[in-house]
């Protein structure tokens, strides 16, 4: 424990702004980790607030698809009447995810905030999500991880979109570092942790795709077990009770705009398809000089008629132009699953998606590109042979993703790990 608290003190010193915060940082580092060494190292630790299961997920206002996974799992343990506290950094607005989401947070779910310090995504905000799903730990028996991405000794379920240990970042083998930068070599204490202190067999390690729990076998020959995720149900009702009449040559694009979605490509690929063909590119706003970027970029190449943007449109502008659209182009490389591929074909959108990571688990073959030149070339093939058929298939393959379905087997993976009836 001592020597886990040294090595965050020194990354503390090193990346604080200012001695006031390292100094602030540093006595909420210590009076998190100083008060309970069993708790710390134990999966079931102590009796706390009547064996409530925790939910941790701070971006839970985010409302993307790992917030869903999040609201998924603690519906589904509140509807089996198992107490549940949801931890977020933000007060949860519980209208807007019925609004967004199409189903509300449980009544009996209990909610704590955990106000954040720092900008997400960043490497002090890297250690701030461990202290606080270690306070999350101390105010419940069992914590489910929905967000992190790694395995900590205090959790007892973690589901993992994109491992932080993988052999990109890290080797398998001290010093586990793979290609040195500053945020993985900021983390170096952490992966001492989850390496040397994280017993997997007393945890259930959740992955979203087949894909991911390879890549976190063969970076630690852990035990994995697979559980995709669900897309929201309001989107499945309308797919359901809609029939898909396009009267446009429409193609939809869902992402955050954001550096490393990969979305420079969508007007590359634009431009090598008929005039007749349009584009529109929805997300959250990440990156205001991302968005800027691609605008320049599509008006350099004469493509302001054909390729627009909606940044932060509303959940029901989404579901509208995607029932417009007869396809569905997803930019990213070695997507580990891909929920926003689902909902569109949920809608009826035929995916047009790149042939690698867990998107070839549920696209059909023949609707995988290598290059933009072959995303292009499907794109106009596709086009011309849109038909009623192929959209009721492409929301047969969607139906496996129900909640319905995320929710059964993840109870059935739950009540197998922790002796549930």
């Amino acid at each position: 424990m001592h020597h886990f608290y040294r090595l965050l003190k020194t990354e503390i010193k090193h990346l604080a702004k200012s001695r006031l915060q390292a100094i602030q940082l540093q006595i909420q580092a210590k009076s998190c980790l100083k008060s309970k060494y069993r708790l710390f190292f134990s999966p079931t630790g102590e009796k706390a607030m009547n064996h409530e299961i925790g939910v941790f997920c701070p971006t839970l206002n985010v409302y993307g698809g790992g917030e869903y996974v999040a609201l998924a799992i603690a519906n589904t343990l509140a509807q089996h009447n198992h107490p549940v506290t949801v931890f977020s950094s933000t007060q949860i607005a519980p209208v807007e995810i019925r609004n967004f989401f199409g189903e509300p947070l449980h009544p009996k779910i209990r909610t704590i905030q955990q106000p954040t310090r720092f900008a997400p995504r960043g490497l002090l905000d890297f250690y701030q999500t461990i202290l606080h799903s270690y306070i999350a730990k101390n105010k419940c028996t069992t914590l489910i991880d929905a967000f992190s991405n790694c395995v900590y000794p205090w959790t007892n379920v973690s589901y993992i979109h994109y491992p932080h240990l993988n052999r990109s970042a890290f080797n398998p083998q001290f010093p586990y570092l793979s290609h040195p930068r500053l945020t993985q070599a900021g983390t170096f204490p952490e992966v001492l942790l989850e390496k040397n202190l994280v017993d997997y067999s007393k945890r259930l390690v959740l992955a979203n795709s087949n894909y991911t729990a390879e890549e976190i076998q063969r970076f630690s020959g852990k035990p994995v077990e697979v559980l995709y995720p669900p897309f929201a149900s309001k989107i499945g009702e309308i797919g359901k009770n809609t029939t898909k009449e396009p009267q446009e040559n429409l193609v939809v694009t869902t992402s955050r705009l954001d550096e490393n979605k990969l979305l420079e490509r969508i007007p590359y690929i634009a431009h090598q398809t008929d005039s007749s063909i349009h584009f529109a590119v929805i997300g959250r706003l990440c990156s205001q000089n991302t968005l800027e970027r691609l605008q320049m970029l599509v008006k350099k190449l004469n493509l302001a008629d054909r390729v627009k943007f909606y940044p932060n449109a509303s959940a029901a502008q989404k579901i509208s132009l995607l029932q417009r659209a007869k396809l569905y182009l997803h930019t990213m490389v070695g997507e580990h699953f891909g929920i926003s591929i689902v909902e569109a074909m949920a809608l009826g959108c035929v995916p047009i998606v790149h042939d690698s990571g867990g998107m070839r688990e549920f696209v059909p073959e023949q609707y995988r590109y290598s290059t933009i030149e072959v995303a292009a070339q499907k794109i106009s093939s596709e086009m011309a042979a849109w038909s009623p058929e192929k959209s009721e298939e492409a929301k047969q393959i969607a139906a496996g993703f129900s909640l319905e379905k995320f929710s059964l087997r993840f109870m059935t993976l739950f009540n197998q790990y922790f002796g549930c009836n």
